[in-house]
């Protein structure tokens, strides 16, 4: 965001005191579910899918709330969406993870350890993070197109990712 200048804002403690309790609680059990999926697991279908909507609709409501009191809801959606659709399309297609399975039998996929839910995690965490503090400090700043159209696109990156890691691992069935 081009001439965003922070300087002048008061971003001290008494502003980082006015976080609710439970952002923290947020990220304890994200950092918690993120470790948990670094050993290789067995998951069902659903189990695959569920987290994997939940993660992509979180950041889809993040960019119609955002920008829903705001003549830019519609171009942001279209940013989300078009980088969302572009990512997700050209991530899957390389082979699922090394070590990935389908048994036809058990009906659950075979995934293996990996740190890349975490990151993915804290990503969109410190994504909504800064871009829910910005709104409370700099409103003015993060109401603009510019920003409508690259935050919107970072949330589109995300989800990109998520979407393609689902979908290699359907190919797998």
């Amino acid at each position: 965001m081009a001439g965003l200048d922070l300087n002048h804002q008061n971003i001290d403690m008494p502003t980082l005191q006015h976080i609710p309790l439970w952002v923290l609680g947020l990220f304890i059990g994200l950092v918690a579910l993120g470790w948990l999926q670094t050993r290789t697991r067995q998951v069902r279908k659903l189990q695959l899918l569920g987290a994997k909507v939940a993660l992509t609709a979180v950041t889809l409501f993040s960019v119609v709330q955002l920008w829903w009191p705001t003549p830019w809801l519609a171009i942001a959606l279209i940013s989300w969406a078009l980088t969302s659709l572009f990512v997700s399309w050209a991530l899957s297609q390389s082979a699922a993870p090394t070590g990935a399975s389908y048994n036809p039998v058990t009906q659950r996929f075979t995934l293996p350890g990996s740190w890349m839910p975490l990151a993915l995690f804290m990503a969109i965490f410190a994504c909504k993070f800064v871009v829910g503090m910005l709104s409370a400090v700099a409103p003015e700043h993060i109401r603009r197109l510019p920003a409508a159209i690259g935050i919107s696109a970072l949330y589109g990156l995300l989800s990109g990712i998520v979407i393609a890691r689902v979908w290699r691992l359907l190919k797998l069935q």
